[in-house]
């Protein structure tokens, strides 16, 4: 998602997963990666210098490829993409040879940035009219745009296996004895997210070839406010706020690695 919160707001904030040796016979063909910044890596670390700050090594797209060597990735995603730009400007490496591709998209469509930076900062009225917001343009807005969005990279990759890789859960709604956000603001962010992942999954399921992986079991007891997050809170470097750490995209990575083999 989009870099979260503005220089302003920001003078107002004060066990890694191993990576799984892939066990699935090789893979050989064309893998191109979509998306937004959950697929480009950030929080990952170690980024090239570009807008789309991907992370060189550590995203899961990476990963993937690198567990199965003899395939060729083309990795497009980019930081702050909507299903508008992803497939105005990421779509022109899929060839009908392509076999695999991955696509992270939908949470800059719902402005999930601003409503992040609302629920940390405002109150808790601020919070759930952002939320709101946002579900409202997960249900009227966004099926539309990954409809239009699959079937233009199903027609550029006819052949390919596509799997729509979908967001985590942020925030645990379970106890937590340290968290910036309030037990009612991460249900709020929650029910926002249970939206997207339905809109996402079922969109999906309309493609042909097209497989949904749920981000939110992956990332089940690894959220932020919990003792052992997956995904980094508010982060000195602030674009890698509420994105998943270099554990979170081996797990993204495990969970696709299972889905392929």
């Amino acid at each position: 998602m989009r870099h979260w919160i503005t220089a302003a707001a920001a003078t107002a904030l004060a066990a890694a997963l191993s990576p799984t040796p892939a066990t699935a016979a090789a893979k050989t063909g064309d893998y191109v990666a979509l998306g937004d910044s959950y697929a480009a890596g950030i929080g990952a670390g170690s980024y090239r210098g570009t807008s789309c700050v991907q992370s060189t090594a550590g995203s899961y797209p990476q990963l993937w490829a690198k567990a199965n060597p003899k395939t060729k990735l083309r990795f497009r995603a980019c930081s702050g993409a909507t299903t508008a730009s992803v497939r105005k400007s990421q779509l022109g490496v899929l060839t009908k040879s392509t076999r695999w591709v991955t696509v992270t998209a939908g949470g800059n469509d719902a402005g999930f940035a601003a409503t992040l930076q609302t629920c940390y900062l405002g109150t808790d009225a601020d919070c759930a009219a952002a939320t709101q917001r946002s579900t409202t343009t997960i249900t009227s807005a966004l099926p539309k745009a990954l409809d239009t969005l699959y079937s233009a990279i199903r027609k550029k990759a006819p052949k390919a296996k596509v799997y729509v890789v979908g967001y985590p859960y942020l925030v645990t709604t379970g106890a937590a004895a340290d968290c910036s956000f309030s037990a009612g603001r991460r249900t709020m962010l929650n029910a926002a997210s249970d939206a997207l992942a339905q809109v996402v999954k079922q969109r999906a399921a309309k493609q042909k070839g097209f497989v949904f992986i749920d981000g939110r079991p992956i990332f089940s007891g690894h959220e932020v406010c919990t003792g052992s997050p997956w995904i980094h809170g508010v982060a000195s470097n602030l674009a890698e706020s509420f994105h998943p750490t270099a554990a979170g995209h081996q797990a993204y990575a495990k969970a696709l690695r299972k889905r392929t083999t």
